[in-house]
């Protein structure tokens, strides 16, 4: 399974955290599994995401069904700040 790191501004830390831990099934459901989450030091609205994903076609994928859609829109995360760095197993 590649690894996804993810690294995206937010609008607020504990809104988006929230958010992102009810969402967790819907993930597990797609075989995406969160490895790490958490925020810089410095700025807690600097987020960085740690994913095991089945197929770097099915994060995309997941990412772009309208309801996940609203999902992220709705905790904050800024999309134009979304940087990927895809890694090996």
């Amino acid at each position: 399974m590649p690894k996804v790191i993810a690294s995206f501004q937010v609008k607020d830390w504990e809104q988006w955290k929230s958010a992102y831990v009810a969402h967790n099934e819907a993930r597990e459901n797609a075989g995406i599994n969160t490895v790490y989450y958490g925020h810089e030091l410095e700025d807690q609205n600097n987020v960085h995401v740690l994913m095991d994903v089945p197929s770097i076609a099915t994060l995309q994928a997941f990412m772009q069904q309208p309801e996940n859609k609203k999902v992220i829109d709705e905790a904050g995360h800024i999309q134009e700040s979304t940087k990927m760095i895809i890694c090996s197993d």
